[in-house]
């Protein structure tokens, strides 16, 4: 009976031993695993890192080639993918270069702007005008293209953003671009896109939503963009402008002449520089290829500024004529060449071998040489 007694005692004994043994082992491998797993800064660390091994660039990188939407002369302007900048003073014709750009989608070419897409879909914001002004974009996108209303109006959508408030404008611009699609976006206005334009924060945080816009979506959204008010300041404005300006792939400019002229030129460009090309409006308003017009318009400058440097050439000579034949007449009317030639240094400032000019081509003019003695024309008893 004892030892029945004792060897139940013991059986639970060893039972517990055993139990203690395998809770041992199980807090062992808790604390183990614990150990080895990653800090919540240590996973967050590690998912930034493939991030960022997904955007690295290496020797066997594959990029593709970038997409142009137009062309002009052969170089390419406003890539997809990519955000892109229209400046200009106040009313220099920034709207009627946009106009252009989108008959050019539309047809295939405008004048020397040549589309590099089929039948590509343009979104049009405009936040600066009303809507009957709006509304003149298309009638002036049909007139330059000849285009159907139909097809116009499936391949063209425009929008008039002017009421709309700031803090919905990329919003509703994000809405209508994943729901339609289009290739190419221009918003006259980007300045309405902000509160202020020269808030730091905002116009760097609005530039990188349109560039992962137009990236995730494969499009080129083109922003236009006042320049600063003063004359001689071309950058764009404030923070906003200079963020633009930075990030942008093709910045084009228009300038508008006393003659009516809009000149469009590439001041800002990554690849290729544009060349320049000119428009300007007929009798009735419509939009016309300036380009010769421009050419004529240099040509009467330049002949202007060859007359006016003729005219000045002619006096100048006349004033050192009369300086010549001052000083033959101071001395008597009877001078040696190497006193002229010195005097003619010393009163109009000049150098040995213009003076020299000078005596030599009023030589027979004005003045007469005998002997080596320069006398003025009349004066000397030949």
């Amino acid at each position: 009976m004892k030892e029945s007694i004792i060897d139940k005692n013991v059986q639970p004994a060893e039972g517990l031993a055993g139990q203690v043994n395998e809770q041992r082992l199980t807090v062992a491998d808790i604390v183990s695993q614990a150990v080895s797993q990653p800090t919540a800064d240590e996973q967050a660390r590690a998912e930034r890192l493939a991030e960022l091994e997904k955007v690295r660039v290496t020797t066997s990188t594959v990029v593709e080639p970038e997409t142009y939407s137009l062309m002009v002369d052969g170089v390419g302007i406003f890539a997809l993918s990519d955000i892109h900048g229209l400046k200009g003073k106040q009313k220099c014709g920034k709207s009627a270069v946009l106009k252009v750009c989108a008959a050019a989608l539309l047809a295939g070419q405008q004048f020397r702007v040549k589309s590099e897409l089929t039948e590509p879909v343009v979104l049009f914001i405009d936040t600066e005008q009303q809507a009957a002004d709006v509304k003149l974009i298309v009638d002036e996108v049909k007139h330059m293209s000849g285009c159907t209303d139909d097809y116009i109006d499936q391949h063209l959508r425009l929008y008039t953003f002017r009421r709309m408030s700031y803090d919905t404008l990329l919003g509703d611009t994000r809405l209508l671009i994943e729901k339609y699609h289009p290739h190419v976006v221009f918003i006259d206005g980007l300045v309405d896109y902000v509160a202020s334009f020269n808030d730091e924060v905002l116009s760097r945080q609005l530039i990188h939503d349109l560039l992962v816009l137009c990236e995730e979506n494969h499009c080129a959204i083109v922003n236009v963009l006042h320049e600063n008010k003063a004359s001689d300041d071309e950058n764009m404005r404030g923070h906003l402008g200079t963020v633009l300006s930075q990030k942008a792939g093709t910045v084009l400019q228009c300038q508008k002449s006393k003659t009516g002229i809009i000149n469009v030129s590439c001041p800002d460009s990554r690849h290729g520089v544009m060349p320049l090309w000119n428009i300007s409006f007929d009798e009735e308003g419509h939009i016309i290829d300036a380009d010769r017009k421009k050419e004529e318009e240099e040509r009467q400058k330049s002949l202007k500024r060859s007359e006016r440097e003729k005219e000045k050439r002619e006096q100048r000579n006349q004033e050192r004529t009369e300086e010549t034949l001052r000083i033959v007449r101071e001395y008597g009317g009877c001078i040696t060449r190497k006193e002229l030639k010195l005097r003619l240094m010393q009163r109009l400032k000049i150098s040995d071998s213009t003076a020299q000019n000078i005596i030599k081509q009023n030589l027979c003019q004005v003045i007469n040489e005998v002997n080596g003695m320069i006398y003025a024309s009349g004066d000397a008893d030949l």
